[in-house]
């Protein structure tokens, strides 16, 4: 807490964008006027390059982490809220939601919060997402098999019997390669590893359980690996660790984000926390996932704890002393709807940032 005050502190010091009126030679004039915005880093370098260097600073120390999931899947950038640059400073992490042809201005972006502020910049590589490109070619396939006109040229008969092999082994391996290529393509800092599938693996047949584990291999063996090898890179783990066979994939994670986006209550994150520590996942740096609202969606309920926003709620549970392990920090979702606000941007996003440290 002493850390982050003393950045707020040395924020305030550095001098904030005030319009200052660069033409107005008419007071009674009904023409439009025109503003000058001068940065922080314009009014005064100095003062602007040290609390930069004491954010980064921080960002170092041990804190209560912030990651925020940004929806950057727009065709274009038009304006601050779609910029990475105007994310609260004190924010640790950006996950993109979507990871490849990325803009170069974005891209410019990472860097730009990688240099100044010590934000890394994360995204996805999704089981249910593998298993969605899987469905889709057994769906195609299965599509020209009722074709007509390729069962009229032989392409639709019956083929002689195979063996049995689950091909979903194979594209997910090829997914999963293919996801972890944008980690060099576009400068990353590391990835985010979603494991979301509700199967029980206690609750299955022997051939089902078979299955499952062949299945997670192939999905997790690749990304060990990578991680191995890339030990400058961030490695957070999201969704169901109790669902995961086995718990070496945790050895390598930096943290375990245990995600309740309806949750209404703290009771029901914690709750959510202790059911994900089966034997082998990690309990010193688990993080709670929660949401901003949905503005574009007048019956939104996730998001809520009754009126108020979850990310505050959840940001006090952080620090609370409920549960038998160590809350690290949060992960917020659909961040950029926290953006909106007449007095200034993303006020709950840093309402919990402050609450935390």
């Amino acid at each position: 807490m002493k850390k982050y005050k003393q950045l707020i502190k040395c924020l305030m010091m550095a001098v904030l964008a005030v319009p200052a009126l660069s033409s107005c030679s008419d007071w009674t004039d009904t023409e439009s006027l025109e503003f000058d915005y001068v940065l922080p880093s314009e009014q005064d370098p100095d003062a602007y390059n040290a609390y930069l260097g004491l954010l980064r600073e921080y960002k170092q120390s041990q804190h209560k982490i912030m990651i925020a999931k940004f929806d950057n899947s727009g065709d274009l950038v038009s304006g601050q809220s779609d910029r990475l640059a105007a994310l609260p400073d004190s924010i640790d992490y950006v996950v993109l939601q979507e990871a490849d042809n990325l803009k170069s201005l974005l891209v410019q972006d990472m860097n730009d919060i990688r240099q100044q502020k010590g934000t890394r910049t994360l995204y996805a590589i999704s089981y249910a997402d593998a298993l969605a490109k899987y469905q889709a070619i057994l769906d195609e396939e299965g599509a020209a098999a009722q074709d007509p006109e390729a069962q009229a040229d032989g392409e639709g008969e019956e083929q002689p019997e195979t063996p049995a092999v689950d091909r979903f082994l194979e594209v997910a391996a090829q997914y999963v390669n293919d996801r972890l290529a944008l980690y060099d393509k576009y400068g990353y800092d590391g990835i985010v590893v979603i494991y979301s599938d509700p199967a029980y693996p206690a609750g299955l047949s022997e051939e089902e359980y078979a299955q499952l584990q062949a299945r997670q291999e192939a999905f997790f063996a690749p990304i060990q690996a990578w991680a191995e090898s890339h030990q400058e890179a961030a490695f957070i783990f999201e969704g169901y660790p109790q669902n995961v066979i086995d718990p070496a994939v945790f050895t390598q994670a930096d943290y375990v984000v245990v995600t309740m986006l309806d949750a209404v209550s703290s009771d029901e994150l914690v709750w959510a926390a202790e059911m994900a520590l089966t034997e082998g996942v990690p309990s010193d740096r688990i993080v709670f996932g929660v949401t901003i609202p949905d503005m574009t969606d007048d019956k939104a309920t996730d998001g809520y704890w009754g009126s108020d926003y979850a990310v505050v709620g959840a940001a006090y549970t952080v620090i609370s002393a409920n549960g038998s392990f160590t809350k690290a920090g949060l992960c917020v979702d659909n961040v950029e709807d926290d953006y909106f606000n007449v007095d200034y941007i993303y006020p709950h996003v840093r309402e919990a940032i402050q609450i935390m440290n």
